[in-house]
């Protein structure tokens, strides 16, 4: 390809020539003349972008050119001696909006990078900046950097470098990992990875015991000593020691859940939440207790599990005695001291302390019993119920009395049953002198001071201050007589009655 007139000048510019110079043309060449096959009025529009008015008043830097003008102008801001080995000159073009961003994102790196591109160099000695030694014409003591990537036009200082660079862009990773698969771009990541097979951990913190595989690590895990939070959300007050964790805070607020589930809908801010959810779908428990056959899903469900075997009790309660094994446990207990109930129905005025108790109680209100029985039509509001029933269908009564051979289905019946051996009765009535053995009982009787009789006959006006007493009432309506004499066809309506005409039998007299 034949150069344009103006590439043509500039080449033929001996090596000899100030640097100064040479830019001086450069830029007044490229502020007077489009590029061939360019439309004028366009490449008049790329020169407003890149700062170029007139010629008189140029003051474009050779670096901005090389961002700007690609790719012909950034071989000869290099000098004819820095031309392409293969002597050849691509047809020159003008850089779209999403190319130009994309550049001046990789100019922002090197400066970040506090790297010096040779065309700067050279045209702050040109212009009579400070240099490192060498007089105007003479070569720069700085490190040139004279290899470019065709990919994404970035600078290198060797050959080597731009090799390496260039593997980021074609996705080759020669460095393996002889220990497991993991490959490398840079033999320094791979050594680096190496730490890990052997678990030497070089990097050591000074204020603590705490040692890790990389100087990053090591620098991060200060900050916890410190107290310094440099990552603060520009949404709310929340500050973080690592990007990352700003990052996927910010997700809170935006509402967006990158990582869907593969296997049903459910999506998750992070990825390891995913992960973790995947293990439901599988039924994989990779976290087994070495103490029992219990395994679990999460690592954090077996430590807090490990602690029953142990018996420690790690959250202590400071306004009582009690402890307890989880956090979340004591969180809720505390609620208790301070009255609390932050859940409340928003069909009635009840609240509660646990979310689990408003949800439980809100299936009164719906009437939906969730939990069916499979060996008889029977539903329940609650799980633990069901469970419970099932006993019934077995005959099996885990709870055993210490003190007679009673059984029972649930433990609340046991301990109603071991206040019987005891004597003792708890619930007193603040009316009058009477103790029951259960709350049920007392807040029963509590209803005859009241005058209130909340349950009523629906055949006719009567009402009772107890459900059993209009069970028994409602037989009379029907007729039913469910109590039979053995020894006799006399059948009665309550078992008392019964019980009293069995006595004329036995020759007492009631």
């Amino acid at each position: 390809m034949s150069l344009p007139r103006t590439l043509s000048y500039l080449c033929e510019l001996p090596l000899s020539h100030s640097f100064s110079e040479t830019s001086r043309h450069l830029t007044l060449a490229a502020a007077t003349a489009s590029p061939p096959g360019v439309d004028r009025q366009r490449w008049s529009e790329q020169k407003g972008v890149m700062g170029v008015e007139e010629p008189s008043h140029v003051t474009l830097w050779a670096n901005e050119l090389r961002y700007y003008v690609t790719p012909y102008l950034v071989h000869l801001c290099l000098v004819r001696g820095l031309i392409r080995k293969e002597g050849e000159f691509q047809a020159p073009r003008l850089l779209d909006e999403k190319e130009m961003r994309a550049n001046e994102d990789m100019q922002q790196k090197k400066k970040n990078r506090k790297s010096v591109t040779p065309c700067k160099v050279r045209e702050q000695e040109g212009r009579g900046g400070k240099g490192t030694g060498g007089d105007e014409n003479g070569p720069s003591s700085k490190v040139q950097k004279n290899f470019i990537c065709d990919h994404c036009y970035g600078a290198f200082r060797s050959g080597y470098h731009l090799k390496r660079h260039i593997l980021i862009h074609t996705g080759e990773k020669p460095y393996a990992c002889a220990v497991c698969d993991m490959r490398f771009i840079q033999r320094y990541h791979l050594e680096r990875h190496s730490l890990i097979h052997t678990g030497v951990k070089p990097y050591a913190c000074s204020m603590c015991d705490m040692r890790f595989f990389q100087r990053y690590h090591l620098e991060r895990h200060r900050l916890t000593h410190t107290g310094v939070k440099p990552y603060a959300c520009s949404m709310c007050d929340m500050r973080f020691f690592q990007r990352y964790h700003l990052a996927r805070h910010s997700l809170t607020h935006t509402g967006v859940k990158p990582y869907a589930c593969s296997m049903c809908d459910m999506r998750f801010f992070q990825r390891y939440h995913l992960a973790r959810h995947s293990l439901t779908h599988t039924g994989v428990k990779p976290y087994a207790c070495s103490m029992c056959d219990m395994r679990f899903f999460q690592r954090y469900h077996l430590a807090r599990h490990t602690l029953t075997h142990t018996g420690v009790k790690p959250y202590a309660c400071s306004m009582c005695d009690m402890r307890f094994f989880q956090r979340y446990h004591l969180a809720r207990h505390s609620l208790t001291h301070t009255g609390v109930k932050p859940y409340a129905c928003t069909m009635c005025d009840m609240r509660f302390i646990q979310r689990y108790q408003l949800e439980r109680h809100s299936l009164t209100h719906t009437g939906v019993k969730p939990y069916a029985c499979t060996m008889c039509d029977k539903r329940f509001f609650q799980r633990y119920h069901l469970a419970r029933h099932s006993l019934t269908h077995m005959g099996v009564k885990p709870y055993a009395c210490t003190m007679c051979d009673m059984k029972f289905f649930q433990r609340y019946h046991l301990a109603r049953h071991s206040l019987t051996h005891t004597g003792v009765k708890p619930y007193a009535c603040t009316m009058c002198d009477k103790r029951f053995f259960q709350r049920y009982h007392l807040a029963r009787h509590s209803l005859t001071h009241m005058g209130v009789k909340p349950f009523a006959c629906t055949m006719c006006d009567m009402r009772f201050v107890q459900r059993y007493h209009l069970a028994r009432h409602s037989l009379t309506h029907t007729g039913v007589k469910p109590y039979a004499c053995t020894m006799c066809d006399k059948r009665f309506f309550q078992r008392y009655h019964l019980a009293r005409h069995s006595l004329t039998h036995m020759g007492v007299k009631p």
